[in-house]
Parts: structure tokens; C-alpha cells; sequence
């Protein structure tokens, strides 16, 4: 969405009143008086602190005075010329503290401001606006800076130095993109920064700029980056669901849009805990070279009625903003299970899921997300239907438990781990394991390796650690089956392409009384 074309379609539609939900109040004020009218469109702001602020003048000039909340409104029916907007800072106070009397004067002013072509702009930092409002004051999420205007904000910000210190074009373009996601202030911050800490713009500018934007989704609350720094390496086994992955990417290129080929939505991944589910998430990060956002739904969660709402709108267009990237919503179950039909949760949790269906079946933006779950059987069937690809991660087969003891013990300063160690011996005594129970297994190798006069791990390290574990297959089989099912009911494909690994030893577990 382009913010000036909002702008000046709202203007020539002769809306009355907007609410502009942003905190970027200068960002507004410069776009409005970018706006190339024939008519003579004034333009005034007004804040609590400051008062009247002229910013263009209209065809007469406008009457300025001190007002105060309580004599503003009164001062702007009467007094205010035909063919001004005037933005409002902070109003959202006023229609909070004397909701009764302001929703009222706004109501009456309504039909003046249209017939005298008169806009009033409340820029306010979310949105709260009463219900009395609805029917005459249009919502307007104003969208972060996109990839043009962070150009011109960044030749702003480097227009005065001596062209030696300017960026090559591949550099510049890299900074621009690194700042998506930041308000201009936040960026013509860190595009300063660059510069005061380095004396010039290069490849180091752009981890700078990075980290600037970790700090400030992370601050959102309900989002966390997370940068691209697993590979496909980091993650053994699962060649179904990588190779699906790989294809799928092919869908953002240009080869796609203009073949009219529809980008994924995303993938969900359910199976069993400790299977690589998470892991997977960062891994197509990594393997897509996209920006990784982690999603905490509970954080959307407010006491106040259509905050929820609000908190995720924000994240949504967070995450558009700052495209292409991944979305990733961690143990799903826990986010949506409460917004089905028979849940006893039917209120802002079944607010925030219709809010993120919708967004799921009509964005276009370039926003791919993956959701993984332990068990779905809770969640809704309209939220499983929007995944292009429901994936199974199993219980790891032989060539699989081979590749993540490789990667453990690479990870550990082992160059050549098969050469030193009986890896058949391994897989077959961590059979039933999990990735997670494996990873354990060589962290407690290293351990008592370390606490024996610092020697190296042998293979007899990891037979004693193997044997001590118990697998989660076998403390927890009935649960481990129950998941298991959705694979073997055909409601979810296959990881890995062995379709089954070996059988898995059963125990049984007495219950204390």
C-alpha cells in the first residue's frame, strides 16, 4: 500500500474524519504535503503541547488560537476555513477521558466537515477508536516505510557526504533492504550509526542495520527475529520434506508470477517432540536465505476488548513489512487450540484465529509460514486447510540416527566421526530415539570426557550415556502411538522417505499409587 495514494484517495473521496494508526506523525505530515492538489489544500497539526502548527496554507488563512481539548473541537466547527486537514496528535486521550461529550461533537461535525471539504486526521499510536465512531471514521493501518521510500530516506541521509564514502549500488541496496521493518526515524538512525561507527557504508553496515531491526521486533512484543544461521546440514535426515521445501521456493521467483503461478501459503509439521521440528524452521531460513520471525501467540493476548486483535494486525503487517520472510508459529496447538467452535475459550482467542485465517487465505505478500505442533488433533479443520502441506516428523530411522550422531559429534570438533567411532553400534543402540534424546546423549559424552582429565570422547562415553537414557518412545508409547496415527491414517505425509523405521520396543509403565 502506498501511503500517499491512501492519502489523497481518502481526500478526494471527501472522507470527514480518519485514524491514522501509526506513531510516524511527521512521516504523515510530509506525505500530505507531498500532495499535489488543485484546490488548495491547507494543512494544520495540532498537539496538546504545542498547539496550532501551519503546515501549508489553503485559500484563506487559518485562525489560530490556544485550545485545550475541551475548547478544540468547538474551535474547529466554528472557526476552521472550508478545505483544510488538520491532523490531530494524540486525540485518542480526549475520546478515552470524555469519551461522552467528544464522540458526540465529532458525530454533529461530521455533515460540516464533508459540505466545506474539511478532513480532521487523528494520528494516534493504536487503534482505540470508540464504537459511536465506526460509521464516520475510516481506519487507516499505516503501513512501515517500503523499499523506495527507504531509497530516498537513505540518499537523504548520505546526500551531503563526499561521494568516496557512498555505498557501491549492491551495498546500498542491501542496507535498504536490511531496514525493512523500521519506521523512517528508526532507519535514518541506523543509517546514521553505519556511518559514525565505520566513516563509510559497506558490508559491515549491514549487520548493524540487522541487529538495529532485532532490537526493534523484538520490542513488538509478539514477534522475535531470528537470522538465517542453520543450513540444510544442520539437520539430519527428513529428505521428503527438504526436497518439498526446495521445490516450493521456486514459487516467489519471477518465473513464478509470471507463469501466474500461486505462492505457497506455508507448511504445518506435527509428530512426536524432539524430532526437529523447530530445528526445521530455522533450517528453511537458512536454506531460502529469508529472515526467520518467530510468532508468540501469547504475547497478542490484552485485557482490553480488541487489543488481541490489534496486537496481531500489528504482527501481520510486521511481517509483510519486513518480506520476504518466514513465519514461524511454534507449538500451534497451544496458540489455536481454543478458538474452535466448542471451545469454552470462544472470545479473543477466536478473535485473533478469524484475524489470522483471513490474513493466511488473502495476503499476497510474500510471507511464508511454517507452524509446527505436537498434536493437532484440537485445532481447527479450517487452520489445517490453509497449509499447502501437512509433514510428518517420525521417529528417526537408522540413516537418519546416523546423520544426527555425525552432526553432534562434527559439532563437538570431531572432523571425521565414522572414522573413529563404531556408528553402527550407536544407531543400533539408540533405537526409539529421538533427535533431542541423541543430541543428550553426545552432550553428556562430552561431559564425562571433560570431567576425566579433559580427554576426548571415546565410544564408550556414548554407550554408557546411550544406556542410561530412556526413550521417549518407550517411557510415553501409548501417547508416541496416538500421535502416530495421523501418519498412518493418511492425515499427514511422510518427513522422511522411509515411510516406517523400525519397530520401536514397547514398556510398560506402572503407575505409583
Amino acid at each position: 500500500m502506498d501511503l500517499k495514494q491512501e492519502l489523497a484517495g481518502l481526500l478526494n473521496a471527501n472522507v470527514p474524519m480518519v485514524n491514522l494508526v501509526t506513531y510516524e506523525e511527521e512521516r504523515v505530515i510530509q506525505t500530505l504535503g507531498q500532495l499535489n492538489t488543485s484546490g488548495g489544500l491547507g494543512i494544520v497539526a495540532w498537539d496538546l503541547a504545542d498547539g496550532f502548527q501551519v503546515v501549508r496554507e489553503g485559500k484563506q488563512p487559518f485562525p489560530l488560537k490556544d485550545c485545550t481539548t475541551d475548547t478544540l473541537l468547538p474551535h474547529l466547527a466554528d472557526k476552521a476555513p472550508p478545505g483544510y486537514v488538520v491532523v490531530l496528535k494524540d486525540f485518542h486521550h480526549a475520546w478515552t477521558q470524555k469519551k461522552g461529550y467528544v464522540t458526540r461533537k465529532l458525530r454533529n461535525m461530521a455533515p460540516k466537515l464533508r459540505s466545506q471539504g474539511q478532513c480532521l486526521m487523528f494520528v494516534t499510536p493504536q487503534h482505540d477508536l470508540p464504537i459511536e465512531l465506526k460509521d464516520d471514521v475510516v481506519v487507516l493501518y499505516v503501513p512501515l516505510p517500503d523499499q523506495p521510500e527507504l531509497e530516498r530516506l537513505f540518499d537523504a541521509v548520505t546526500g551531503k557526504l563526499d561521494r568516496s564514502k557512498l555505498p557501491r549500488p549492491e551495498v546500498k541496496q542491501k542496507l535498504v533492504a536490511s531496514a525493512k521493518g523500521l519506521t523512517t526515524t528508526q532507519a535514518r538512525l541506523a543509517f546514521s550509526r553505519v556511518y559514525a561507527q565505520h566513516g563509510c557504508f559497506d558490508d559491515r553496515g549491514i549487520a548493524l542495520v540487522t541487529w538495529a531491526k532485532q532490537q526493534v521486533i523484538r520490542e513488538s512484543g509478539a514477534l522475535e527475529f531470528w537470522p538465517a544461521e542453520q543450513g540444510e546440514g544442520d539437520v539430519g535426515g527428513l529428505d521428503l520434506m527438504k526436497a518439498w521445501l526446495k521445490e516450493r521456493e521456486i514459487g516467489f521467483s519471477e518465473d513464478a508470477r509470471k507463469g501466474n503461478v500461486k505462492a505457497p501459503r506455508g507448511v504445518a509439521l506435527i509428530g512426536i517432540p524432539g524430532t526437529g521440528k523447530s530445528l526445521s524452521a530455522k533450517m528453511l531460513s537458512g536454506l531460502w536465505k529469508w529472515p526467520l520471525l518467530r510468532l508468540d501467540v501469547a504475547a497478542l493476548f490484552g485485557s482490553l476488548l480488541g487489543e488481541s486483535e490489534q496486537n496481531m494486525r500489528k504482527a501481520i503487517m510486521l511481517a509483510e513489512t519486513v518480506s520476504p520472510c518466514i513465519l514461524w508459529i511454534d507449538e500451534m496447538e497451544k496458540a489455536f487450540a481454543g478458538s474452535g467452535p466448542n471451545s469454552l475459550n470462544a472470545g479473543a482467542a477466536t478473535r485473533v484465529f478469524g484475524t489470522f485465517l483471513t490474513w493466511m487465505q488473502e495476503h499476497t505478500a510474500p510471507v511464508f509460514v511454517i507452524a509446527t505442533a505436537n498434536d493437532i488433533e484440537g485445532l481447527p479443520a479450517e487452520l489445517m486447510g490453509r497449509f499447502d502441506e501437512t509433514f510428518f516428523l517420525d521417529l528417526p530411522n537408522e540413516q537418519e540416527r546416523h546423520d544426527i550422531f555425525r552432526i553432534h559429534l562434527e559439532r563437538t570438533g570431531e572432523t571425521y566421526p565414522h572414522r573413529k567411532f563404531r556408528m553402527e553400534e550407536l544407531v543400533e543402540k539408540s533405537r526409539g530415539m529421538v533427535g533431542r534424546e541423541i543430541e543428550r546423549v553426545v552432550c553428556a559424552a562430552q561431559f564425562r570426557a571433560l570431567a576425566d582429565k579433559n580427554r576426548e570422547i571415546e565410544q564408550s562415553d556414548l554407550l554408557l550415556t546411550l544406556s542410561k537414557v530412556i526413550p521417549l518412545s518407550k517411557s510415553h508409547a501409548e501417547v508416541i502411538d496416538k500421535i502416530r496415527k495421523w501418519k498412518t491414517e493418511g492425515l499427514a505425509s511422510p518427513a522422511s522417505s522411509e515411510p516406517t523405521p523400525e519397530s520401536t520396543p514397547k514398556r510398560r509403565v506402572l503407575e505409583t499409587m
